[in-house]
């Protein structure tokens, strides 16, 4: 039976996929019909990162709460911080010295899904590589 349940998680899963994939695309699509420019530009960085953290569940194995810290400080602090750029400098009316390499780098929204990717697994740190190094560690 065991066997199975792993199954049926990853068909629930795509079917999640499929389901945010709607979910996302009709939010965008009402959010661009807004007038307000602040809506849209948080909505940018949001969804996003709303994907990454679903994406991460495909890759957690326990759900207990195990902290990575060099994985939580070195990757997901400086993706979430600037993933953060965008939409306060649109807020706040703020000018943020910025080149053309960020703005290639933030219209791809891959920063904020490493953002909301990482947060998860930097939390719940239990997957199968962070499980093989244990073991390693626990030979020598």
């Amino acid at each position: 039976m065991r066997k199975w349940s792993t199954y049926i998680w990853k068909l629930i899963w795509v079917i999640g996929l499929f389901l945010l994939t709607i979910i996302s695309f009709d939010s965008i699509n009402q959010i661009k019909n807004t007038p307000y420019f602040d809506i849209n530009s948080w909505a940018s960085s949001v969804i996003p990162f709303i994907w990454g953290i679903y994406l991460s569940l495909i890759f957690i194995n326990k759900w207990s709460i195990k902290i990575n810290p060099p994985l939580f400080v070195c990757v997901f602090i400086p993706c979430f911080l600037f993933s953060l750029i965008p939409p306060l400098t649109s807020t706040l009316s703020i000018s943020f010295p910025i080149g053309m390499w960020f703005l290639k780098v933030f219209s791809s929204n891959l920063i904020e899904i490493v953002a909301g990717l990482t947060f998860m697994l930097s939390i719940f740190n239990d997957t199968k590589i962070g499980a093989n190094k244990q073991l390693e560690s626990g030979l020598s």
